[in-house]
Order: structure tokens, then sequence, then C-alpha cells
């Protein structure tokens, strides 16, 4: 499958497609911050958006429709109106030239590259219950700690077996994420011409106060071995080649999210650390592989890639990482763009 026919089989491509082509519209009802309500008046506002108005827009535009579309991932829930509506097979179709468009844009062309070593970012956002970290900042070496995390994964997967056991028809949220969020694990992203770092725009499930951030530069050292993810089989190879199970702990939420039922799996992080110091989701891996449920090769069952932002790079030892300089403060107001403070 082609990369446009695969960013329109995923929720946050067709997302961004459609905020693409609202923000290349002058129809009234697609302009102000107003968006299409109905089908119909999707399907029109889209149907009239021309090629030549997406090669106009500049970076920030196509990262600003980038934004939006992670703003609203949600993989704990079913799809919200406008995931169902933008999924209608005549309102893909209308998707469709505006994909081709917009991924023959300049400005994406980096966005199949593997990961920028030379441009690493970390970006810390200020939370209004924790504040800032304590300065200065460093990137600590976390050993042992993905064997926390699968020794937690475990525990959790446990819990949710004998909550089932005893309750069969309960449906209780849990764990959607596939990522190895846990203590001792950095994740970074490369910075783009007049922007500190790609997080600060494209960051899902963002619980920060939305307008303050500090921007520092990451020194990667050596050589690491990265596997990259580019699209929905590079995804599922990984979770083939380290299978964790977790059909438990993640039945509800990701039914909720795919309506589908599996035997689902995520990577086991820890074995993954064997041979990968790092996994990196490219933009075009993030507009094709989140929210669907993707069928393995070498089991029984699928996975779902939830919780990981475009142009992030886990990573699964930070043996290579070191933060030698302060840090840029950055600001925003409201829906403003991000400007250094």
């Amino acid at each position: 499958m082609d990369t446009v026919s695969l960013l329109l089989n995923s929720p946050r491509g067709r997302f961004f497609c459609a905020n693409v082509g609202y923000a290349c519209s002058d129809d009234e009802r697609a302009s102000h911050y107003r968006r299409p309500q109905t089908p119909g008046d999707a399907l029109e506002v889209l149907e009239d958006v021309e090629a030549r108005a997406v090669a106009r827009l500049s970076e920030i535009d196509l990262l600003d429709a980038l934004a939006l579309a992670t703003d609203f991932a949600r993989y704990w829930q079913p799809p919200d109106e406008e995931d169902q509506m933008f999924a209608r097979p005549e309102i893909a179709a209308a998707l469709r030239p505006i994909a081709r468009a917009a991924l023959a844009s300049p400005h994406a062309r980096w966005w199949n590259e593997a990961v920028d070593l030379a441009d690493q970012r970390y970006v810390e956002k200020f939370h209004p219950r924790w504040g800032w970290s304590e300065l200065p900042l460093r990137i600590h070496r976390a050993a042992g700690h993905l064997e926390r995390w699968r020794a937690d994964a475990l525990a959790t997967e446990r819990r949710f077996r004998e909550d089932q056991a005893s309750d069969p028809d309960r449906r209780v949220s849990g764990e959607w994420w596939s990522t190895p969020v846990v203590a001792g694990t950095t994740d970074t992203s490369r910075a783009r011409e007049g922007l500190g770092a790609v997080e600060l725009l494209l960051d899902e499930d963002d619980n920060s106060d939305g307008a303050q951030a500090r921007v520092w530069p990451v020194r990667v050292h050596g050589t690491p071995r990265v596997y990259e993810i580019t699209d929905p089989s590079d995804w599922a190879h990984l979770v083939d080649a380290y299978p964790f199970p977790v059909p438990a702990s993640r039945s509800s939420d990701w039914y909720d999210t795919t309506g589908e039922h599996h035997e689902w799996f995520i990577p086991d992080w820890a074995a993954a650390a064997a041979d990968y110091d790092a996994v990196h989701l490219t933009v075009a891996g993030y507009l094709t592989t989140p929210g669907i449920a993707i069928p393995l090769a070498a089991h029984p069952g699928a996975t779902v890639l939830a919780g990981w932002n475009p142009d992030a790079t886990f990573w699964l030892r930070n043996d290579f990482l070191t933060i030698d300089d302060d840090p840029t403060d950055w600001h925003r107001y409201r829906d403003g763009p991000w400007e250094p403070a």
C-alpha cells in the first residue's frame, strides 16, 4: 500500500488532511476557527480545495495542521464525531488529493527521514501543579529501568486478568499506551527553523499549561542503534520480534478505539533494548500507524501504536546522551505560535 493510502487508512492521517484542507479553504464554514459540522458540509469544503493552495502552505502551517491531529488523539475511547466523519468513504476520497499535495510539499521532505542525531532537543513544559524540574538538568543513567517497566507491566496485566475473572462483564479503562514511558526513559525530537523542537507543537496528551517550555540541545555520542518506524509494518515487525502480551489490560480501551477484539501485544521494551538503543517514529510513521489494529505475522493477535509523538525518539539506553548547554525558554499566547521568551 502506498503512503497516501496508508495515511488515509489512519485516523490521525485523515484528521491531518482535513485540517490541511480547512486551512486552504476560503469557505465560511471552515474559516475563523469554524469547522464544518456535517458530513455534507465537510465534503463540499474538502472537494473544493486545490492542490496549489496546499503547495503554498508554510512548514509551520503544515505542522499546525498536524498539531491539531495530535491534540485530538484518543486511544482510550471510541472515535469522536470528526474522526468518524473523516472515515466515511466519500470524505476519505476527497482527502486523497489533499494528502498527495501535502506529502509532495518541500516542507514534508524530512517526514520520512531517520532520526537526526546531530539535531536532537529535550523539551520540558511547565506543569501547573509540579512547576519546573530542578536545574541544572542532567540525563541520568537509569540502569534497570526497563526491567522495572516489565515487572510493573506484568503486575498490571495480572491484576486486570484477576478483575476480569471476578467480573467478566466489567469494562475498566486501564493502560492504553504502548510506549516505554517509565522513569529513566528519555524522549527527544528535532528542531526546525523557527521552532526550538517539534515536540513544542506535536505533543499528544499534553498536560502542561500550554504556554511555557524549556528546550535543551542534546548531544548524541557514538553510534546508537536506532530502530525506525515509518509505517504500520515497521511497528508490527518490532512487536513480532519482541512480543509482550497485554490482552487483559488493553482489551477495553483498544476495543473502544479500534472497534476490534484481539489478543493484544506491545513490544517487550526490555528485550528490544538488547538490540536497539533507541526507537524513532517518523512523521510519516505517525500519520500512518497510530490508533489502528495492526495484525501480527508471527503471533495470533494484533497491536496498536498509542501515545507516541511525531518525530519522537524514545531512548531505551541513555548512555549516548548528554545535555551540555543551558535551555532556551519558549512561550506562546493562547493558540499563537511558540516563540523564544
